[in-house]
């Protein structure tokens, strides 16, 4: 016997994780560690750069520094207020490549000492910059991390640009080479990851929104079930077995309550949910008494002034109405002693139906008889509470209705008491 999770009628919305790994913010975390790298390196550049100054001292060499160490501050900016990422980052690699192609012209002379170029130090910077640019177009960010270190290379061998021999240029093109490419797996591997992550949560959270909407209609469809059973059928039957006058008249009052229940069903449901207190629970059992034909015992104990939702207020006021009416339709034509116990519970309540008629074998009732399945069992299973019935041939008939279910540690035992889920009545 398990109680269910208390359940809606109307599709609750389905929100997202607190802490989702999405491809956005591995994006952040790219463009942040990026803009880091850019900084610290350009930090480590400073002195090749005054060392080589006199032979950058014209206004395109000017120019050239000033724009270069600007797009580097402008996209720690970027990376920092998380506006502009992708625009901001794509300037330094163009600007970098630009730069390469008019390093003859910028740089008046052989550099001193024959020293790399402090360009040089930026060409992992500029592809790190390329990789967050280029987002999930990885190819454009691989065949810019193949050509910038050629270039590089190129101009390592020129005496503009340090007038390295050719295997030392090759040296220090492989070594930019491989450094870029590393760069470039880590963020492909991390932007794979992203995706897979943010594909799962899609799904789960697609199934579990389907899965709520199905329960939430299950839900309704109980309840219509046992509102259309209880004023509906037990109406009709009522109608087909009246032969006197008061039974004719019994019937009519119960066709009027159903009309009733009918149209405010139709105006109100599903309504908007609010407690009710024990003590009104206890006076529309009282009514629901008062209308059997047979008299039922009523006892009240410890209400005070506890409440419980609405929706669980109507279940366990119907539910306890069918358990009447089963009492009388079925408890025998002998003398029978019928009672009606309330219960007030720390945050619940019990409603005990008991006589001390015929009872039944509970495990000979098919599945499909609305009147203990659906009435009784799925409504109140339905709220996460939960309808136990105990009996047996000759041996009177027991139902409890109890909200919220009891935990399992007081489950009764033995054979004779048969939840929904033990009975395997409950869907």
């Amino acid at each position: 016997m398990s109680g269910r999770p208390e359940a809606s009628t109307a599709p609750t919305e389905v929100r997202q994780p607190a802490n989702p790994i999405t491809t956005s913010q591995v994006e952040v975390v790219l463009s942040r560690s990026a803009s880091i790298f850019g900084l610290l390196v350009g930090l480590q550049t400073l002195p090749a750069l005054l060392t080589q100054f006199p032979a950058m001292k014209t206004a395109l060499g000017l120019t050239v520094m000033a724009v270069v160490f600007g797009a580097l501050a402008l996209a720690g900016l970027a990376a920092t207020f998380r506006q502009w990422t992708r625009p901001i980052f794509a300037l330094l690699p163009a600007v970098y490549l630009i730069v390469l192609a008019l390093w003859d012209p910028i740089v008046q002379g052989p550099l001193p000492g024959n020293d790399a170029p402090w360009i040089y130090y930026l060409c992992n910077v500029a592809t790190g910059f390329a990789v967050v640019a280029s987002g999930r177009r990885w190819a454009v960010a691989a065949a810019y991390t193949i050509a910038t270190p050629i270039v590089v290379a190129l101009i390592r061998a020129e005496p503009d640009g340090g007038g390295a021999s050719w295997s030392q240029a090759a040296l220090d093109g492989l070594y930019c080479l491989l450094l870029g490419a590393v760069i470039l797996v880590i963020a492909v591997a991390l932007r794979q990851a992203a995706a897979s992550v943010d594909s799962a949560q899609s799904q789960a959270l697609e199934r579990y929104s389907a899965a709520v909407r199905s329960h939430a209609t299950e839900a309704e469809r109980v309840t219509v079930d046992a509102l259309v059973h209880d004023s509906v059928l037990t109406t009709l039957l009522s109608a087909a077995r009246a032969r006197s006058a008061d039974s004719m008249a019994l019937a009519a009052q119960m066709a009027r309550n159903a009309l009733g229940h009918l149209a405010k069903a139709q105006s109100s449901f599903p309504g908007a949910e609010h407690d009710v207190s024990l003590g009104v629970v206890a006076g529309r059992i009282r009514l629901a008494v008062a209308e059997q034909p047979a008299l039922f015992e009523v006892h009240v104990h410890d209400l005070s002034s506890r409440v419980i939702p609405e929706s669980v207020s109507s279940a366990v006021v119907s539910a306890a109405t069918q358990a009447m009416v089963n009492s009388v339709n079925h408890a025998g034509s002998e003398p029978v002693r019928r009672s009606v116990t309330m219960r007030g519970l720390e945050g619940g309540v019990s409603v005990v139906i008991e006589d001390d008629g015929a009872g039944f074998d509970l495990g000979a009732i098919a599945p499909g008889r609305l009147g203990v399945r659906t009435s009784i069992l799925e409504r109140m299973s339905s709220l996460g509470g939960v309808a136990e019935i105990t009996t047996a041939p000759g041996e009177g008939v027991r139902v409890e209705l109890r909200w919220p279910a009891r935990p399992e540690s007081e489950q009764p035992e033995g054979d004779a008491a048969v939840s929904a889920d033990a009975a395997g009545w409950s869907e």
